[in-house]
């Protein structure tokens, strides 16, 4: 029997792929995998279309057995030459256009390549890439008024896409229809890395800081001004985001100190919080934006701040400031160079440090809220080889400087090795000490379980919301122990990514991940929830 979700406080994509294969000489079923339709005989092929009624713009999508899917839909401009580095423009097609929808958008300047065995192998991206997916029941119409939830993809500011294969919605759309609670899904593209969230003096003033927020929130105003269009209800909405999406829309909810509200109206936070890596000032990222202008030629002095070097970077080579950037932050922040490019203060979107907003109060109210952690997710932080009180520390020294050692003394305290020997699996695991276990939980519990919990406390306790209105769990099952193993790493165990499958009931997964029975069960029972929150507001 699968592991359940402990829920607290109240609270899929390639379906019938093998029926495809075994049905296509008969009746001329042909899958188009990248743009997730299908075309069927007896003239059902007819694409699903959608029409922008008040400008005449017509979205031709494509449909994958009972769901129907809008891609590569731009919410704003090209982001390249000038406007690197700016606030998002709103795109504003020709009226009369038709705009083909049935294929995948670029993904956002990042590195290249595979991940993981069971994530998108990155070979498509471009400055051009502001663009969302829509997914929605057979059949919606532009009066159906469905609840919508948007998806905002983790990949810690450096990875990622919406058309990344781990946030395939159909099976959550499916089942959500089948129970009587009809939902639209869409994911957002936003700038990352360097292009998302280099900071300098001369942005700082042009308010030309954190574009990658500025972005999410231009792809929610875009939802909020078309998706009627598509049969969503704009009053409906609900953020969904894991990791570092879940903690943007955190910095969603403080920003400008809530004085101009938020374009949602619920929120679910999986693995994320303004937590220990976004109380920071704007000097780290600084730094690390201007070693980049210094390296591609674009600064005279080192560490130069100025509008002439902004100027320059935004007439440089994409390639080259992708290759240069991505390389710095891999380089320092290894494996994938996350926390090298981040959200910062900037006195404007990020008016204050986030902690200190939400001790003041200073955020959107009325927002009702699941957030939620899985059990194991520190395990990436923590080398396999850390066997010693020092190999613990320096786990999370990378990350947060400045603690002082009687204060790593008490943390050590805290977490007494003794706690974790029960966790050791010679036979399974390899040479991996207890000391593994502990630095995983120390780092689970700083950058994801404890920044959630004082979200969720100082939303309640400064008026955000009432107590019964914010839902928590911990997520305890993964599907993914076969590819760990394969990967050489099974002590990762329930690790970080582990509750998306479930959320978004994903029916096959790649990377030799456990599609069993008992696993699709459980993901089917948790979307039903996550779907019963976004139709209703309660999990159930």
């Amino acid at each position: 029997m699968a592991n359940r979700p402990l829920w607290f406080l109240g609270l899929g994509a390639v379906v019938f792929g093998l029926l495809a294969v075994c049905l296509e000489p008969f009746y001329g079923i042909a899958l188009r995998a990248a743009g997730w339709s299908v075309n069927l005989p007896f003239g059902l092929n007819s694409p699903p279309t959608v029409v922008d009624s008040s400008r005449g713009i017509k979205y031709i999508g494509s449909r994958y057995y009972d769901v129907e899917h809008f891609q590569n839909i731009f919410y704003a401009e090209n982001t390249s030459g000038k406007h690197r580095f700016a606030p998002p423009i709103p795109v504003k097609p020709s009226k009369g256009s038709v705009i083909d929808a049935t294929q995948p958008g670029a993904w956002c300047p990042q590195g290249m390549g595979d991940i993981f065995p069971f994530t998108s192998r990155i070979t498509n991206v471009s400055e051009n890439c502001l663009s969302l997916r829509i997914a929605r029941p057979l059949g919606t119409k532009p009066g159906s008024k469905l609840p919508v939830m948007v998806w905002v993809h983790g990949g810690g500011h450096a990875l990622g896409s919406a058309s990344e294969i781990l946030y395939q919605p159909d099976g959550l759309v499916k089942q959500a229809a089948a129970d009587g609670r009809p939902l639209i899904y869409v994911g957002i593209n936003y700038r990352l890395g360097f292009f998302g969230f280099a900071t300098s003096k001369a942005l700082i003033e042009a308010k030309h800081t954190n574009a990658g927020l500025r972005d999410q929130r231009a792809a929610f105003e875009w939802v909020r001004d078309n998706i009627a269009f598509f049969g969503g209800d704009p009053r409906k909405v609900t953020a969904i985001g894991q990791s570092v999406g879940a903690s943007d829309i955190s910095l969603h909810l403080t920003s400008f100190g809530g004085k101009r509200g938020v374009p949602f109206q619920q929120a679910i936070m999986m693995s994320g919080g303004p937590g220990l890596n976004f109380n920071t000032k704007s000097d780290l990222v600084a730094n690390n934006t201007a070693a980049i202008a210094h390296e591609v030629g674009c600064a005279t002095t080192y560490g130069s701040q100025s509008a002439e070097t902004l100027d320059c970077l935004r007439n440089a080579s994409v390639d080259i400031l992708t290759n240069l950037s991505v390389s710095a932050s891999r380089a320092a922040r290894p494996p994938f160079g996350e926390g090298f490019f981040y959200p910062t203060y900037d006195a404007d979107y990020i008016p204050d440090l986030p902690s200190q907003l939400m001790r003041a109060g200073k955020f959107t109210r009325g927002i009702p809220i699941i957030a939620s952690w899985v059990s194991n997710d520190g395990a990436w932080y923590a080398p396999p080889q850390t066997s010693t009180d020092e190999d613990v520390l320096a786990s999370f020294g990378l990350w947060l400087t400045g603690i002082s050692e009687s204060t790593q003394a008490e943390l050590l305290e805290l977490y007494p090795v003794k706690d974790f020997e029960s966790l050791v699996r010679p036979d399974y695991d390899g040479p991996i000490s207890p000391q593994y276990y502990r630095a995983a939980q120390i780092n689970r519990d700083f950058w994801f379980t404890c920044p959630v919990l004082d979200f969720a406390w100082q939303y309640v306790r400064n008026g955000g919301v009432k107590a019964s209105q914010i839902h928590l769990y911990e997520h305890n099952s993964t599907r993914y122990t076969p590819s760990f193993e394969r990967m050489g790493v099974p002590m990762w165990r329930v690790a970080h990514l582990s509750d998306i499958p479930y959320v978004l009931n994903v029916q096959h997964l790649g990377g030799g991940a456990d599609n069993s029975a008992a696993q699709l069960e459980l993901a089917q029972s948790i979307s039903r929830r996550i779907a019963k929150f976004v139709t209703s507001g309660f999990p159930g």
